[in-house]
């Protein structure tokens, strides 16, 4: 008698399970918001984030540099990708969405007054 596997509907299921547990670059990023032990990550990574804006910022509109405006640039068009991502698979805004704007608005106002009192 030769044992033929599981019925079929269960293996279906078995699938469906594996298909749940594989890691994706979406599971990977919201591990570090579910799991609040993450967020000082979180944290150091917007900063990180607002120093490398802010500098293109400045390089940008101060200098009138070409690599400012072009990093500058580069860094919307890839807020602007995760916000249509986010978007298109959820249908609407989210954390991403609030971490860019803030992300944006710490550069802004890192740029602004490290013109104005120059320490940048």
């Amino acid at each position: 008698m030769r044992n033929a596997g599981p019925p079929p509907n269960q293996e279906v299921d078995a699938q469906d399970d594996r298909a749940d547990q594989s890691p994706t670059f979406e599971r990977f990023i919201m591990h570090y918001f579910e799991n609040s032990t993450l967020w000082p990550i979180v944290v150091v990574v917007v900063g990180h984030a607002v120093a490398l804006a802010s500098f293109a910022l400045l390089f940008a509109v101060r200098e009138r540099k070409p690599s400012g405006i072009v990093g500058t640039v580069v860094l919307l068009y890839g807020s602007f990708l995760a916000l249509r991502w986010e978007y298109q698979k959820h249908g609407h805004l989210g954390i991403i969405t609030v971490l860019l704007v803030i992300t944006w608005i710490l550069s802004a106002l890192t740029a602004y007054f490290g013109h104005l009192y120059k320490f940048l």
